[in-house]
């Protein structure tokens, strides 16, 4: 009863800490606004755009469906793997409990041929590897063309090759398996705490989930998924734009999706409200689209508004699809959650663009 109390007062804290950091954000966002131009931006716009958009995220999910399918190794139906990402993004992009990546456990967990948690976690691991090197391509992309502070390139240039290390090594380990066994081994004699778990078996199960990786025919099929689900995200953005402003850019369209993707990054923040469109008025500034004045605070809320419909629309979908609900799903994944070691946890963020 007491660790029930206390879990409630840490979500309640923690519900109170992202409604103050994104109001902040908004008060900062809207500290320099004439709230008449932007309202004026909002009934000139040209909302003909937004449904090609919407249509154009959804197939992005679709794909991001696939590639971690692929991950799974076929072992997944997709139509499952559609609906359990779609609930896993409504946990995250439009809900504050940020409990998605451990509703898609729980959820992978309970289908006729259940996926082992680790196996899952280490897909989601990969998953969010790749985004973090897409994304840092894009921002790459994007300090070609804009004069930026030498720290801001170099922390890329880090975040980037600590990324490519990261999945070169976990490519590694899926081919040699006995290397990974024998680095746990020599962690265990290191840190005896360690055998307080079943270690090896969850190391098990987390390298099942990167045998696709151990095959060139693998890797590139993920990769390949990977760009066609951030080429939507790009192309969606790149068509929204149409809808503010009489022309678009793609280097506006990388910059807004990489500022987006490190918003909500920000923990606590429930949908990342306040930080997101502060994020990608930024953008627009930094990339021209300051005029009209007002717009380019329209385009940001058109935009998460059009991203939280995908996530709500599919993810509601995909609850009826499992035949669960909000609350099942929410509490099965806090058990889950509580009954883990260490590192069973969130570890990433939804889909942006």
């Amino acid at each position: 009863m007491l660790e029930d109390r206390t879990g409630d007062m840490k979500q309640r804290y923690t519900i109170v800490i992202g409604l103050g950091i994104g109001l902040l954000m908004l008060a900062l966002v809207l500290a320099g606004v004439d709230l008449n131009r932007v309202r004026e931006a909002f009934a000139g716009a040209d909302y003909r755009f937004v449904l090609p958009a919407f249509a154009l995220l959804v197939v992005g999910h679709f794909t991001r469906a696939i590639r971690w399918r692929v991950l799974l190794g076929g072992k997944l139906p997709l139509r499952h793997a559609f609906s359990i990402l779609n609930i896993s993004y409504l946990f995250n992009g439009a809900l504050p409990f940020r409990l998605g990546e451990v509703a898609r456990i729980f959820l992978a967990a309970r289908v006729d041929n259940p996926i082992p948690a680790f196996t899952t976690l280490s897909t989601i691991l990969v998953e969010r590897l790749l985004d973090l090197l897409t994304v840092l391509a894009m921002l790459g992309m994007v300090l070609v063309v804009l004069p930026v502070p030498d720290y801001i390139t170099a922390t890329g240039i880090t975040l980037g090759g600590g990324s490519l290390v990261s999945i070169a090594a976990l490519t590694v380990f899926a081919a040699r398996r006995a290397w990974a066994f024998g680095l746990l081994a020599w962690g265990q004699r290191v840190l005896p705490f360690l055998g307080r778990w079943p270690m090896e078996e969850a190391l098990g199960r987390f390298l099942d989930g990167l045998q696709p990786l151990a095959s060139w025919r693998g890797g590139l099929s993920v990769v390949f998924w990977s760009a066609v689900s951030w080429g939507f995200s790009l192309l969606a953005g790149y068509i929204l734009l149409y809808a503010f402003f009489p022309q678009s850019d793609w280097t506006a369209v990388l910059l807004f999706i990489v500022m987006a993707s490190f918003a909500v990054a920000v923990p606590y923040v429930p949908g990342a409200v306040g930080p997101y469109e502060a994020g990608v008025v930024v953008a627009l500034h930094l990339t021209g689209f300051d005029r009209p004045e007002g717009a380019a605070l329209a385009f940001a809320v058109i935009l998460h508004v059009t991203n939280l419909g995908v996530y709500t629309l599919l993810g509601l979908l995909g609850l009826v699809q499992e035949g669960v609900t909000m609350g099942q799903v929410a509490r099965g994944a806090r058990e889950l959650q509580a009954a883990s070691p260490p590192g069973v946890e969130q570890v990433g963020t939804e889909p942006l663009g």
